[in-house]
């Protein structure tokens, strides 16, 4: 005790009291958190646009321009119903990489942490094909610093693992396609629009652009996702929990679950005999007693009982008469009505079954 105490004081005399203050980023709190893209609905909102910010699928009646990611447009139901509203005049931008919500911009460092990649519904892909839209991730990630909008330009950040192409041209972070009366514009990057970049460089008058061209007035919708499972969310935000809770599941269920070859408990010492031990003790008992005899009485004096109501003393012969009914000779029914103490328990036990026979025959 008194080494620890030495070492206690040593421990405490070097330390110098000094300290290092850092401050981290851990994101936004409140609706900020829930919503990417409240600061572009706020946004767009002065500008004096109405804006429709819900996740799922909205009503789109009434509705000119709609960001939607990409992984929301991943049924070919989906993909119909925005294919008739573009080429009824809408304006579709697609959001491909980082563009659901509930993905976290603080959760790696630098500026721009590069997102995991992100893969094109191939109901999505298919009809953008057919407007002459492609995608490709072949020639490593994009990156773009300034993007035209309507002969503008804006200066930019965005980069990407995978580019989009319109024709031949080379894989862009953003490409535009007419459709009927309405536009598709594919950003492969969404973060320029999210909460913590959308202040960056022109990215708020990029957004603004995008929404301007549109050939209809009406209402701006802002998917944020397509609806996320409760299984999802808690892989994404507490995969530790599970993980733990799944091994206490299966540390639970081998210890509780029954085995092939369950363990054998040692049986513990009982002075308690069975059933038929009683009765081999009385039987012997009785053996050393009498040799049997007070058995053989009872049984003896019943046989005899009915034979007599039957009138068996009409017959003469008694023994000769129980022994026609019993299938059994004379000597044998004699010898079961009338021997005395048997030499062994082997002809005990043959007077017992002349005996029991006799019984039955007289029921």
């Amino acid at each position: 005790m008194r080494i620890l105490w030495i070492l206690l004081c040593l421990l405490l005399a070097g330390c110098g009291g000094s300290y290092t203050t850092r401050t981290e980023e851990t994101g936004y709190k409140g609706k900020a958190k829930l919503d990417a893209y409240l600061a572009a609905t706020r946004f767009l909102e002065r500008m004096d646009y109405t804006v429709i910010s819900k996740p799922g699928w909205p009503d789109l009646d009434n509705v000119s321009v709609m960001l939607v990611p990409a992984s929301v447009l991943a049924t070919d139901a989906y993909v119909r119903e925005v294919k008739e509203w573009v080429e009824g005049g809408g304006h579709l931008i697609c959001l491909l990489e980082n563009a659901e919500s509930y993905h976290d911009d603080w959760r790696r460092s630098g500026r721009f942490s590069f997102s995991d990649d992100e893969e094109v519904p191939e109901s999505l892909e298919t009809w953008l094909k057919e407007v002459g839209l492609t995608f490709s991730s072949e020639g490593g990630k994009v990156e773009a610093k300034r993007l035209q909008v309507d002969e503008a330009s804006y200066e930019v950040f965005a980069e990407s693992s995978i580019g989009v192409q319109k024709g031949n041209r080379a894989r862009r972070a953003m490409a535009q396609a007419d459709v009927g009366e309405g536009i598709v514009t594919v950003m492969t990057d969404a973060r320029p629009f999210r909460n913590r970049y959308i202040g960056d460089n022109d990215h708020a008058e990029l957004l603004l652009a995008l929404v301007a061209i549109s050939p209809y007035e009406g209402s701006v919708a802002i998917i944020r996702d397509g609806g996320l499972s409760l299984w999802t969310m808690l892989w994404q935000h507490g995969w530790p929990a599970l993980i733990g809770l799944l091994v206490l599941t299966v540390i639970w269920l081998w210890k509780n679950m029954p085995r092939f070859g369950p363990m054998r408990r040692e049986d513990e010492p009982t002075h308690q005999r069975d059933y038929d031990h009683h009765l081999e003790a009385l039987g012997d008992f009785q053996w050393r007693l009498d040799k049997g005899q007070a058995l053989l009485r009872p049984l003896r004096d019943s046989v005899l009982e009915r034979a007599m109501r039957l009138g068996g003393q009409h017959h003469g012969d008694v023994f000769e008469w129980m022994a026609q009914r019993a299938g059994i000779t004379r000597e044998r029914a004699e010898r079961a009505m009338t021997h005395e103490r048997p030499a062994d328990p082997t002809s005990f036990t043959r007077v017992i079954a002349d005996l029991q026979q006799l019984h039955l025959s007289l029921t």
